[in-house]
């Protein structure tokens, strides 16, 4: 009796273990290839309960194309005598349409070496191909997306290029006709002539403002360890007789270095302070605070907070595309693409740039940096009226 027990107890504990494993498990006679066992996962795929499958075989619940192919797969698992591993096979269910399953079929022999039963184990991978495909299609779109970027980028590039050529020779031969003939040329025509001088010159400067994004874009950083103290006293050097024209004080604290392309991080300092400078309220003393810290996960967070006319947080989108502006072009001198240069440069590099901003409250550009070494440097304070 105890071993009968034991047998009963083991069935029950086995039966348990089919019922409840998540993929679908059923059981086929080797004869007739007709349902003998299914458990709870495979009736909820299908739609059919275990009454309505026992005893029935494929071609009662499948399209005969289908049926045929699972019959099939069944022969060859059942001659040769092993598993088959079927990695993808559509089936048709009652309630949830068209699913792809990964299934094994395994023959079940008897003491004699005989085939006897056939054990299906069956997994619904719909989900994870549907995945898959997503993936794919999304890496050949970032791939193509990635070589129109390219193409596009040198097509920039060597058309800036081209311009400066025709552009350098209307502003040339404007002075030359000027200098020779501007004596002779009346009120208008002195007017005209001014007007294409100041339209070339500006032509001029957004083209050079693009070669220079498009030069930061397509270059790979040079990477070398980058005091930024010495990178700020240069920008402020150059930037001294702007700022003792507009009385500007710049302050700052401690600046880490970092490993970056030197001449990159100077032009973002450059473009960044130039920024405060240009966009200063009227009547008010320019005033710019360079502070940074240590993020816990290694990176260095520069910010650069000045007490200008600011802006609606709103337009945070806009402010970093190329030749967006928030003025107009007579109200504030430049090409409208030193904060796209600014944010090129900082992806460029493996980080982030953003800004906090107000109407008449001045802003606040937030750069977040990967440091990649673990030096300081000393904090500094700089005061422009020293410099």
């Amino acid at each position: 009796m105890f071993p009968e027990k034991l047998d009963r107890e083991s069935l029950k504990f086995l039966d348990s273990i089919i019922e409840n494993i998540p993929h679908m498990i059923f059981i086929k006679d080797a004869k007739d290839l007709r349902f003998v066992r299914f458990n709870k996962a495979g009736e909820e795929l299908l739609g059919y309960t275990r009454q309505e499958l026992i005893g029935k075989n494929d071609y009662d619940f499948f399209p005969k194309e289908e049926a045929d192919f699972f019959t099939s797969k069944d022969r060859t698992v059942l001659e040769g005598k092993k598993l088959v591993d079927i990695s993808e096979e559509p089936i048709h269910t009652r309630f949830k349409g068209t699913r792809i399953l990964h299934t094994k079929k395994i023959p079940i022999l008897d003491e004699e070496g005989n085939p006897r039963y056939l054990l299906g184990i069956s997994e619904d991978i719909t989900n994870t191909q549907s995945a898959q495909m997503e993936l794919i299609k999304n890496r050949e779109a970032l791939a193509r997306y990635n070589v129109e970027k390219e193409q596009m980028e040198v097509f920039t590039y060597l058309a800036s290029h081209d311009l400066q050529e025709p552009l350098q020779k209307i502003i040339s031969f404007s002075e030359l006709l000027k200098a020779h003939k501007g004596g002779n040329l009346d009120t208008k025509a002195r007017d005209y002539l001014e007007r294409m001088q100041n339209s070339a010159r500006r032509m001029t400067q957004l083209v050079q403002a693009l070669l220079n994004l498009s030069r930061i874009t397509t270059k790979k950083p040079y990477l070398e360890t980058v005091d930024l103290r010495r990178v700020l006293d240069e920008v402020l050097s150059d930037l001294e007789i702007r700022l003792e024209k507009t009385g500007a004080r710049v302050e700052s604290d401690t600046l880490s270095a970092v490993r970056a392309d030197r001449s990159q991080m100077y032009q973002l300092f450059q473009n960044l302070i130039s920024n405060a400078l240009k966009f200063r309220t009227k009547g008010v003393t320019p005033s710019l605070s360079i502070a940074s810290r240590l993020l816990e996960n290694g990176s260095i967070e520069i910010r650069f907070q000045d007490n200008g006319i600011g802006f609606e947080e709103k337009e945070l989108g806009r402010i970093f595309k190329p030749f967006e502006r928030l003025h107009g072009w007579g109200e504030y001198e430049g090409s409208g693409i030193g904060l796209a240069i600014c944010q090129r440069i900082v992806l460029r590099h493996g980080g982030q740039i953003t800004a906090r901003s107000a109407p008449g409250q001045g802003s606040t550009f937030v750069v977040t940096l990967p440091t990649g070494i673990e030096s300081r440097i000393e904090p500094q304070t700089v005061d422009s009226h020293e410099k």
